[in-house]
């Protein structure tokens, strides 16, 4: 556990260190990936289809990670406000590990953050293939997409973004984001 909990230190500060960074990878459609069909971390089937035709954020993270940590509530917070028919929020832990011990961390870490949004376990990366195309060993976390309505990628935000002012503000960079996204329909 105390492992974890540097290798999760070390990762906060590579991310501070280096910036945080967001891009416009727009091109080919993404979401849902051919894999659709997944299950949250309870076991419950969860077919990525269902969101077609909306915007969708798809947050990649950890439980061992700071700055995850830290934009989750942000997220819990947008996942109230946002019309669940026009935006959907998508939490993706990439935690490692034998199903048996990974998932109950995962469980206790949803019910400590109050998460309210589908969390899918990831611990082989197959959603993050689909989603990122580069070197994997180039990823941080968190990592999140957000997706136009026709499954395009809008933007890519690697860390907890900032905003103009250099803030981190993943509630306000998240937002303004999708609110471009909502005004072009």
């Amino acid at each position: 556990m105390r492992a974890m909990a540097i290798k999760g230190l070390v990762s906060g500060l590579a991310l501070l260190a280096l910036g945080c960074g967001s891009s416009e990878p727009q091109g080919d459609k993404l979401f849902p990936p051919q894999a659709a069909k997944w299950s949250d971390y309870q076991g419950q089937s969860l077919d990525l289809r269902d969101y077609e035709g909306k915007v969708v954020l798809v947050n990649f993270w950890a439980t061992w990670c700071g700055p995850c940590r830290y934009e989750i509530p942000a997220l819990v917070e947008m996942s109230n406000e946002y019309d669940p028919e026009q935006v959907a929020i998508i939490g993706i832990s990439l935690d490692q590990g034998p199903p048996e011990h990974v998932l109950p961390l995962i469980g206790e870490f949803v019910e400590r953050l109050a998460i309210n949004y589908p969390v899918v376990h990831d611990g082989q990366a197959e959603l993050l293939r689909a989603f990122y195309k580069g070197n994997l060993a180039q990823v941080g976390v968190p990592l999140t997409f957000i997706f136009d309505r026709q499954g395009r990628v809008y933007k890519r935000h690697m860390g907890v973004p900032r905003d103009k002012s250099g803030r981190l503000n993943p509630r306000g960079v998240f937002s303004e984001n999708i609110g471009i996204l909502l005004a072009r329909s």
